[in-house]
């Protein structure tokens, strides 16, 4: 099990718009079709910023709704699509499912 953790840093208000769309349009849609891919998208409005967090139980399972998106992505290749000024792999270690 792994996370990806994508941030978006200093972002416009256009680019945060386009982004959250792409998300709601393209990303959500591909990856509620995908087993063993969670995943949470968060932004402060304020201060531009973005993140992304995939937690997936196999790289073959990521692999799948990296492609579902890509599938996505091509049906509209000229859309405003922001790249992550980062991403990073974690080995995930722990986890809490719930509280009390």
């Amino acid at each position: 099990m792994f996370a990806v953790v994508m941030s978006f840093e200093n972002e416009s208000s256009e680019d945060l718009r386009a982004g959250i769309e792409h998300v709601e349009d393209e990303v959500l849609p591909a990856l509620e079709q995908t087993a063993g891919v969670l995943g949470w998208w968060l932004v402060d409005r304020e201060a531009g910023r973005r993140l992304t967090v995939l937690v997936c139980d196999s790289q073959e399972q990521f692999d799948a709704g990296i492609a579902r998106i890509q599938e996505a992505r091509n049906r509209d290749p000229d859309r405003h699509r922001p790249s992550p000024t980062s991403v990073a792999r974690f080995e995930i270690y722990g986890s809490v499912t719930s509280a009390g």
